[in-house]
This record gives C-alpha cells, sequence and structure tokens, in this order.
C-alpha cells in the first residue's frame, strides 16, 4: 500500500539534515502513524516529495541514510531510503512523531472517518511537546505516560524511597499513606481538600497554564490541580516511582493532566517552560531536594508562581535533635524555618509566603526574573 493512500496524519513543510556529510533541506512531506498491537510502539512514516537537491544528495551519499527530521512540532530521528518512480523517498521513524497526534483538518478529503486520540491523549501529546529534543527523542510513551528513565528502577536507599516504590503504598497512598504522614507532621487545622485549594490559590491557576506537579506520586494531587485548568492548559505530575506513576495513569488521567517518570534532579524543560511549579510532602523523602528546589526554580517563567510544602524542624534544641535522629533513620529530612524562603530570595522572588503548621511547612512565592 502507498505510503500516501487515504489522508496523511501530517501534510507540510519540513526540514530534512544530515551529519556526515553535512547537508539540509527544506522539503514537503506526507506523514502518517500508529501503535503496533503486538508490542504498542508508535511507527510513523511516509515521503518526501520530489526534491532535486535531496535526489542528488542520496545519490551521491547512499540510498539509505539517517537524519533527522523536524516541524514545528518536534525535531526526531528519521530513516531516508526507497526512492520511488515519482522522486520520493521513504521516511520511517518509531516513537513521538514530529507533528500532533491530533488530526488535522484537510479540506481536499472528504473522509470523515479518521478516529480522533482521546483527550487524555491530546494531553499525553501536549505535555511530551513540553520535553527538550533530546529527551522528546528518547522519551517512550506506549504505557500512557511519558517514560524518560528507560525502565530503570528508581533508587531506594532509604526506607522511606522504598515505600514509594512499593505498590501497595501506591494502591492505598492518597486515602491512608499520605494522610498518616500529614498527620503525624501535626498539620492540624487543614484537610487534604483545603491543602489543595491552598495550591490552587497560592499557583494562581487559571486557563492554559503549564503546571509541573514535582514527586506526583499516584496523580490525586495533579488531578486536582489540573481540573482549575482549560484549553490547552496541562499539569504534568512527575515522578521517579513506576509504581506510583502507573497508578497515577490508571487512576487519574485526564483531558488537563499527563504524566513522567524521571529524575527531577535534572528536568527535561527548558529554563522558564512552566507558568506555576509546585512540590507538596515529598522535598523531605528526596536524596537531594535542594537541587530540585533549584530545577523548580529554573524551569519555572518570569512571573510564574512556586508553591511547596514540607518538614520543619522546629527551632528547640531538644525537639530538633529527636527529629533529627527519628528522622535520619528512616530517610525523612527535617528543614528549617528559613530553608526555604532564604532560597527563594537569594533568587530574587517576590511575594514569598510561609505558613507553618506543627512539623510541616508551606511556601510560596513568585519569580520576579
Amino acid at each position: 500500500m502507498s505510503d500516501l493512500s487515504g489522508k496523511p496524519d501530517f501534510r507540510g513543510p519540513a526540514t530534512l539534515t544530515f551529519e556526515a556529510p553535512p547537508a539540509e533541506f527544506e522539503v514537503q512531506v506526507d506523514l502518517r502513524g500508529h501503535s503496533q498491537p503486538i508490542d504498542g510502539i508508535f511507527r510513523w512514516y511516509g515521503r518526501v516529495r520530489p526534491h532535486e537537491a535531496l535526489q542528488s544528495f542520496m545519490a551521491a551519499a547512499g540510498s539509505r541514510r539517517e537524519g533527522r527530521l523536524s516541524t514545528d512540532s518536534g525535531d526526531v530521528p528519521v530513516l531516508v531510503s526507497d526512492v520511488d518512480f515519482w522522486g520520493r523517498y521513504r521516511l520511517q521513524g518509531t516513537g513521538m512523531p514530529p507533528y500532533p497526534l491530533v488530526p488535522e483538518e484537510d479540506p481536499d478529503s472528504e473522509s470523515d472517518d479518521v478516529v480522533a486520540p482521546s483527550p487524555d491523549d491530546q494531553a499525553l501529546h501536549r505535555a511530551a511537546q513540553l520535553l527538550e529534543p533530546e529527551f522528546r527523542t528518547a522519551a517512550v510513551t506506549t504505557d500512557g505516560y511519558v517514560e524518560l528513565l528507560g525502565g530503570t528502577p528508581a533508587p531506594s536507599p532509604t526506607a522511606a524511597s522504598r515505600a514509594m516504590n512499593n505498590p501497595l503504598v501506591a494502591s492505598i497512598y492518597e486515602k491512608l499513606w499520605r494522610p498518616a504522614g500529614v498527620a503525624m507532621m501535626g498539620v492540624g487545622g487543614i484537610s487534604m481538600s483545603a491543602e489543595r485549594d491552598k495550591a490552587v490559590d497560592d499557583l494562581r491557576l487559571s486557563g492554559d497554564m503549564k503546571v509541573l506537579d514535582v514527586a506526583a506520586g499516584p496523580g490525586n494531587f495533579t488531578r486536582y490541580l489540573s481540573d482549575h485548568l482549560s484549553g490547552d492548559g496541562i499539569t504534568i505530575g512527575f515522578d521517579i516511582s513506576e509504581q506510583m506513576i502507573r497508578r497515577a495513569v490508571r487512576d487519574n488521567r485526564g483531558p488537563h493532566a499527563a504524566y513522567m517518570r524521571g529524575d527531577a534532579q535534572s528536568l527535561p524543560f527548558a529554563d522558564n517552560t512552566f507558568d506555576a511549579v509546585c512540590c507538596f510532602a515529598a522535598l523531605y523523602l528526596i536524596p537531594n531536594p535542594l537541587t530540585v528546589v533549584d530545577e523548580l526554580v529554573r524551569v519555572l517563567r518570569p512571573g510564574g508562581r512556586i508553591a511547596i510544602m514540607s518538614s520543619y524542624g522546629r527551632n528547640a534544641a531538644p525537639v530538633k535533635s529527636v527529629l533529627g535522629a527519628v528522622s535520619g533513620r528512616i530517610g525523612v529530612r527535617m528543614f528549617d524555618k528559613n530553608q526555604f524562603t532564604s532560597i527563594f530570595e537569594q533568587c530574587g522572588m517576590t511575594e514569598i509566603e510561609q505558613e507553618v503548621r506543627g512539623l510541616a511547612q508551606f511556601v510560596s512565592a513568585t519569580n520576579a526574573h
């Protein structure tokens, strides 16, 4: 069957580049793709419309070349091969394609039988498009989330981190595990729903904002944040635990909520990507929490909002020493009261607010730069 039969998923301009020998061509392409039912891998393919300079290059360099294909929606590896009778070279690739997965309107086609991706899949695609190109190329989305670690298990150096990678904990996290932990921190007078509402207010969520929720766990918090967005708004739940992310995909996907599995110590996004970033009830479990905070600040756009909820070690020496001893045994870190406010001040942030409840602290701020 011809690559160009029927209605393509993408038809339009693209840039085709090669490294050895170096070359770049502005071309017109027709592309389509689908997920294989056996392995679930998305494969896309198509043809380059006749292009004399490309034909001369391919004839001199060989009829099968690896390069890169870029459009306004993505930049991905591509295999160029198999020229047909009309001088059109075949294009092939796997993984995230260089075009939106939402079918584009084709005024020349009368076919209405193209099934559009679900709103949840569209949200996943919008999330993947926020990745920097090198991460987008390697991303796998076959399980309903963006996998950035190649299936490598999350490290579990402490009792707390081992718990976060436990499927049983993932299944009871939102109803039992997290409430119990918050209760032990003495967050009196604030319910789970009130905590979520506070996050929405602190982050000033609305419209088509881009929001990042780091250490999202099973996604209940992420989904709640996403419910306050509209249009192309997206909240990305980011976590290193495969068990947590799988649970999030199962229970908390949505038209404005998508999930990624990766390492928050090196976020796969460009500077100034997000309108709001947050990390609730997790920094005290992360091996290098201040590195994660630096990353959150880095990807936050000027004027964007950051909000965190973490532990507070108290100032009284006896209390502080006891908390330090207990928390150290299980891998939970206790932070000083000025730990995060000082960081935000040093970053030139404004509207810094802090609320201390028991052994917990809520801190929010606006990125002024």
